[in-house]
């Protein structure tokens, strides 16, 4: 008999996601080694999560997150029940972490990590990112700060990797849209290997909520959506020249911003410093530059464009996660 009456089996057959772990992380106190003991860890592991970890709080995270990495057995939210159940610490607080948790969408994460897992090394090894994070910054399911960390890596290996890392946190729609710009970029074989049937997979509580709520908690401001939902338009279209010299003129970038624009080494990644710092910038900012945009009537077509962009509260959403 299920001595965890309150939760399904289909829930506990499946493998906990990173929120399940960081918010059962602060409920396991000092049973630290006694936790790890019981899901496996070596002695060596738990010495070494005890030196380099801060708190407990950390110290159980890292437990967890150690155990779920080795899929020699697999890690199951039942196995984390019959750890806590045998360091007697009892399982009201994993009923509460799991209590409004869906099953259906823990399986589709489960189906998410295990393909990223099963094709770490060909994307990790074969991809060049920057058009595939263009295609992610457009469909909102990365900021300008996550690109930024991605980017800060020298070597393209630990980009491919930082990326992932966001992909595998954020899951949907995240894991679609990567998906699709490697469809969109040459990278076919690796997509197709990718894809699953998204159809199975339920939308996050937050998207949810979003259509819910409408735009008044996601306090993201409306022209950063519509200009980020501009942003492959944006670097492949225009000539940044004209347009930072006013920027300039305006004080909304200056002369040193104009010298790290011109930076990049060619007209798109100049056109991408230029967003980046668009993107960080204040509505004056976004106003001054549609309004750089008209001084060219090359351009005057691309600025209502901008300014009539549709935001929808699944936008607000979406783009209220990457920033969180």
């Amino acid at each position: 008999m299920n001595s965890l009456i309150g939760i399904p089996d289909d829930i506990l057959d499946c493998i906990p996601t990173d929120e399940i772990l960081d918010k059962l992380a602060p409920q396991i106190g000092k049973m630290v080694f006694q936790l790890g003991t019981e899901l496996g860890l070596s002695i060596a592991d738990l010495e070494n999560i005890d030196k380099c970890s801060p708190n407990l709080t950390a110290q159980n995270k890292e437990v967890l997150f150690t155990w779920r990495k080795d899929r020699s057995v697999k890690p199951t939210i039942r196995v984390i029940k019959q750890a806590l159940v045998n360091i007697r610490k009892g399982v009201r607080c994993l009923e509460e972490v799991v209590k409004n948790i869906d099953a259906k969408t823990l399986r589709a994460v489960e189906i998410v990590t295990d393909k990223i897992r099963d094709n770490a090394d060909r994307i990790i090894q074969d991809i060049q990112i920057s058009q595939i994070l263009d295609h992610m910054m457009t469909h909102l399911v990365i900021s300008v700060d996550d690109r930024r960390r991605i980017e800060q890596h020298a070597e393209q290996d630990d980009q491919n990797k930082a990326l992932l890392d966001i992909v595998i946190k954020r899951k949907e729609p995240a894991y679609s849209v990567f998906v699709d710009g490697l469809l969109n970029y040459g990278y076919e074989d690796i997509a197709n290997d990718l894809k699953c049937d998204t159809q199975e997979t339920s939308p996050s509580t937050t998207l949810v909520s979003a259509e819910n709520e409408g735009f008044s908690v996601w306090n993201v401001p409306l022209y950063k959506v519509r200009l980020q939902k501009n942003y492959v338009k944006v670097i492949t279209d225009i000539q940044h020249e004209s347009i930072v010299d006013h920027l300039i003129s305006r004080e909304v970038v200056s002369v040193d911003d104009g010298k790290k624009i011109e930076s990049g080494k060619t007209p798109q990644e100049k056109n991408r410093n230029l967003m980046d710092m668009l993107l960080r910038k204040n509505e004056q900012g976004f106003n001054e530059f549609l309004k750089a945009l008209r001084k060219d009537s090359i351009y005057a077509d691309l600025a209502e464009q901008i300014e009539k962009t549709e935001v929808t509260s699944t936008d607000m959403a979406t783009l209220y996660k990457c920033l969180k």
